[in-house]
Order: C-alpha cells, then structure tokens, then sequence
C-alpha cells in the first residue's frame, strides 16, 4: 500500500535528520530509535497493532496508536514546557545579576555630561 511507503520513508528520513541535525543524549537517540522503529514494524505489520489493541481491550489498532501517540504528544509538550520554564528562571537570575552589577560605561561611549557635535 502506499500509506507504508510514506510511513517508512518518512521515518527513515526523519530519523535520518534527527541523527544528523540534533546533537542529543544516547538515550534520546535510543528512545528515537525505539520509537521509529516501531513505525516502520507496524507499517509492514498493520496487524500486530489489532492484535495488541484487542489484548488491552480497544476494538482497532489505529485507535490503540492513537492513544498512545496522544499520551506522547502531551508528554513532549510537557517536557518542552519544564525546559522553557527552567530556561526562563535562569534567564531571570542573569538578568537580576548583572542589573546589581557596578554600571561600567561603554568603551566607545562619549564622556558623560559632553554632547557630541
């Protein structure tokens, strides 16, 4: 079918970017590994998804990975929360820092009290 080519070429290529492009801990590369490789497995083998979704007791395995990819997603989101938010403390503790820092004039500014012609 068409859809398990766009699914497989399309996790081989974002893998593929992920390895490439983003400098990540092993363990990112490993869960992302996991994770694409799971897609390509359930896209030559669209059954094995019915047959889990029927042992946990959902009726189709599309509605099984959706589930699940939805429980990733807001674990993502949340994730990218916490790092945006731990971000936004430290850059509020540099900022406090340097505005109780000694004002030093900028070498390339002009004497204070003197206009410049």
């Amino acid at each position: 079918m068409a859809i398990q080519f766009v699914l497989i070429g399309g996790s081989l290529v974002l893998l593929f970017h992920f390895f490439v492009r983003a400098r990540r801990r092993p363990v990112q590369k490993l869960a992302m590994t996991v994770v694409f490789a799971a897609i390509i497995f359930l896209a030559i083998f669209p059954d094995v998804s019915t047959w889990c979704a029927h042992r946990v007791g959902v009726g189709r395995g599309v509605d099984l990975v959706f589930y699940l990819s939805s429980l990733v997603l807001l674990f993502l989101c949340f994730n990218l929360y916490l790092g945006q938010k731990a971000l936004e403390d430290r850059l509020t503790i540099v900022v406090r820092e340097l505005a109780l820092q000694p004002h030093r004039p900028r070498p390339d500014a002009p004497p204070s009290g003197h206009a410049e012609p």
